[in-house]
């Protein structure tokens, strides 16, 4: 397929979505063996400036597979081991807790995502800070492992509290905070200089404005425990360098994310944050104002990587659907 001939397609893909939202701006960054290339489409009443790109838009949890890239990095340079007790890093819990780190990176520890007795009851409790989408603060994260000292039954619940408690927690050993540990481990590395939780004031102008499934202004996401569930922000041509190193099979702590560690569904595995499923590995990611998608197939040398400043609706075209698709548009061609 020519170059011509693709975009084409990729636009047939995109346009149900790009027609009904009017400030939207949609980022996406594709990989096709050795070859990269960004698009970017527009809402009907959107207007932006060539030199303001690349655009930044809050990723969601995508930070997840952040965290678990610097996981993989960590056990492959032998500072730890995902077998490792979170009791060896928490001092209020026993250091042969049955919870390990790679139970925390798969989302088999056990605690809740959702749970409706603790959404009633967090109604009730302004005094205790909890970040977006997170039923736990750090400290009732550790109070309930504290209280649930059991091997905890192979059972995929997935858990944003789980996932920021491993970012704290490869933090801590790494004697930094969360946002440093991911500059250290990959974005330095890899030279992704539009990649952070903390906007540095100079690039502000280009953090896009979030909007939710009806189109109305959101504010900007702020997290503060669990910051490696959700917290990054960044731009499609950082994405698609964070994408070409986990489809290069040069790093092994990257590979080592990718490989199925849970059955989860019929054709679908979870590895070490990621999702497994026909031979794609995939994370998306979801805030008040944004949504993303980030999927590709190591085997093929294929990648798409989908950045919104909309809210996604659950049952309709969405990054999920149009990555799914232009994955599909690709290995085909």
């Amino acid at each position: 397929m020519d170059s011509d001939t693709l975009q084409q397609e990729i636009f047939r893909i995109v346009q149900p979505y790009v027609k009904l939202r009017k400030y939207l701006l949609l980022s996406i960054g594709i990989v096709y063996k050795n070859q990269s290339t960004t698009l970017l489409y527009t809402g009907s009443d959107t207007s932006f400036k060539e030199e303001d790109k690349p655009f930044i838009y809050e990723i969601g949890s995508i930070s997840k597979v952040f965290t678990t890239t610097v996981l993989g990095e960590m056990i492959q340079k032998d500072l730890l081991s995902k077998g490792d007790s979170i009791g060896r890093y928490i001092p209020k819990l026993s250091d042969n807790h049955p919870v390990t780190l790679s139970h925390l990176a798969n989302h088999t520890s056990g605690i809740p995502g959702i749970g409706l007795w603790k959404s009633i009851t967090n109604l009730f409790d302004s005094k205790t800070p909890r970040d977006p989408y997170c039923l736990f603060s750090l400290g009732e994260v550790i109070d309930y492992f504290y209280k649930h000292r059991k091997e905890p039954k192979l059972k995929f619940r997935y858990s944003n509290a789980g996932m920021g408690l491993l970012g704290h927690i490869l933090a801590m050993k790494l004697n930094t905070d969360y946002e440093t540990a991911i500059k250290k481990i990959i974005t330095d590395p890899l030279h992704m200089e539009d990649t952070f939780i903390l906007v540095p004031s100079e690039k502000k102008q280009r953090v896009l404005q979030g909007h939710d499934v009806k189109g109305r202004e959101q504010q900007p996401l702020h997290m503060s425990d669990f910051m490696g569930a959700g917290a990054l922000r960044s731009t499609v041509d950082d994405m698609l360098k964070f994408m070409k190193a986990h489809i290069s099979s040069e790093n092994k702590g990257y590979q080592l994310t990718q490989k199925a560690t849970l059955k989860i569904a019929k054709n679908m595995n979870v590895g070490l944050g990621w999702f497994l499923e026909d031979e794609i590995v995939w994370h998306n990611g979801s805030t008040q104002g944004f949504s993303s998608f980030l999927g590709f197939d190591p085997a093929q040398q294929i990648g798409v990587i989908v950045l919104s400043n909309y809210r996604s609706r659950l049952f309709a075209t969405n990054p999920n659907q149009i990555g799914t698709d232009i994955l599909k548009l690709l290995r085909t061609s």
